[in-house]
């Protein structure tokens, strides 16, 4: 008898890597919904509205953004990944226009020190994790200590 699951697969051709664009598309298309309930949660338990001025950061692909601009704050957000940027920016942009708002713009940065720029904040969110690697609360530490003056 021959087994029924083929143990070793040949492949000729190796696969293509997925670049960062796709791989943040991804994300936002498939796993990034799963957040909205703790996003509408934390902004519900907040009031967030439009007297909130947000900073996000770590802000991702920008579905926390859109979240709490559609409840009316103003919204800056800061990533480092400039896949996920792109991302935010055509999530957010065309969604501001859309309103008329031109001066509540969301601002989109590398930055935290560009995000700061655009004046004081009652708000600051970071709904990435921290404690998956070692030194990664360090670095929202430096990040926080940019945004407040």
């Amino acid at each position: 008898m021959t087994p029924t699951l083929v143990r070793h697969h040949r492949h000729t051709e190796p696969s293509a890597p997925a670049d960062g664009a796709s791989r943040a598309r991804d994300w936002a298309e498939i796993q990034e919904r799963m957040l909205a309930p703790l996003y509408e949660a934390v902004y519900a338990r907040l009031e967030v509205g439009p007297a909130t001025r947000m900073l996000s950061l770590g802000c991702g692909s920008g579905l926390a953004l859109l979240m709490a601009a559609g409840r009316g704050a103003r919204v800056t957000g800061v990533d480092a990944d400039p896949d996920r940027l792109a991302l935010a920016r055509a999530r957010l942009l065309p969604a501001s226009e859309d309103r008329g708002t031109p001066d509540a713009a969301p601002r989109l940065t590398d930055s935290v020190a560009d995000a700061s720029e655009g004046g004081p904040h009652n708000l600051i969110t970071a709904f990435t994790p921290i404690g998956c690697e070692a030194g990664d609360g360090e670095e929202l530490v430096r990040a926080l200590e940019t945004a407040v003056p």
